[in-house]
């Protein structure tokens, strides 16, 4: 079930994630804010506000997913690959909460371009 490709894959993959994740979550989010309060749409005059609070909320669950669920899993997985005899099984099942969660997450990304798109064309 658990093939050597498959593993050799994570374990390439894994360690980069663990990185990546929170440092792209955290200056998305970031950067989603500065630009939003450059360009005055924090404003509640602003015609923006209501999406642009819309797209806070999404944006901040996708953050409690990547940093509550996937990063856990990723770690979970590093220190499995660790062992001297991973479990591929234990491997398997972390893989597939990884994926679900990013599959929730790529909805989600969706939902934030839609909600930026709308911002756009105010």
């Amino acid at each position: 079930m658990w093939s050597a490709a498959r593993a050799e894959f994570t374990a390439r993959f894994m360690p980069a994630m663990v990185l990546l994740m929170p440092t792209l979550v955290l200056m998305t989010l970031a950067a989603g804010f500065q630009l939003a309060l450059k360009l005055g749409n924090l404003s509640p005059a602003s015609p923006n506000h209501a999406w642009l609070v819309a797209s806070f909320c999404v944006v901040g669950v996708m953050a409690v997913i990547a940093l509550g669920v996937l990063e856990p899993a990723n770690i979970a997985v590093l220190f499995e690959m660790r062992k001297p005899v991973p479990d591929g099984a234990v491997i398997a099942r972390l893989m597939r909460r990884f994926v679900l969660t990013a599959g929730v997450t790529g909805v989600m990304q969706v939902a934030t371009l839609i909600i930026m798109t709308r911002v756009a064309t105010l």
